[in-house]
């Protein structure tokens, strides 16, 4: 999914922005010309990298940055006198004018922080229902003479076509198999 939004107060700097980093194949989900257009965005998807002015219409950069909290990764864009202006120790910035590939590639490295800290934030599956997999997974392992991999996809599979819980399907398997 495309979590990158970048927001500029001039329509020519959000063209010329957002044709760079498509051009380097990074999607722009939205461009915005306000920091309430952005926090409405970031929080509607639930994060994300948010590339910026120093200044927007109705805020600066460091405003946004805190009303962002931790929920999105911010890289600032400006000239080298108004990025002076950004004391968030959070905020990454970069020099304009810049070359395309360099804004492209700074964008990555917070995309690529943003992606980690959505898998970091996926739910762990409690204990009671990897025990509970764990023993289906042994059960077809020894009923098909399956390797492990074998077998937890077996089960990974049956939990996708009937739209059930992989822990709902293990119980299954163990309650008429075992």
């Amino acid at each position: 999914m495309v979590r990158t939004v970048i927001a500029f107060p001039t329509e020519k700097m959000r063209t010329t922005i957002s044709e760079a980093l498509e051009r380097g194949g990074i999607d722009v989900l939205c461009a915005c010309k306000s920091g309430s257009e952005v926090l409405r965005t970031i929080k509607k998807i639930g994060g994300g990298v948010v590339i910026c002015a120093p200044r927007l219409n109705d805020m600066t950069a460091d405003d946004l940055a805190y009303e962002l909290d931790d929920e999105a990764f911010m890289l600032v864009a400006g000239r080298p006198a108004d990025l002076d202006m950004c004391e968030n120790e959070n905020v990454f910035r970069i020099a304009l004018p810049a070359p395309g590939a360099e804004i492209c590639g700074s964008a990555r490295i917070l995309i690529e922080l943003d992606e980690r800290r959505k898998s970091a934030m996926r739910p762990v599956r409690p204990i009671e229902e990897k025990e509970i997999i764990r023993k289906a997974k042994e059960l077809v392992m020894v009923r098909n003479n399956f390797t492990e991999d074998q077998a937890y996809r077996f089960l990974q599979k049956r939990s996708m076509e009937t739209s059930t819980p992989l822990v709902d399907i293990a119980k299954i398997f163990l309650k008429e198999l075992g």
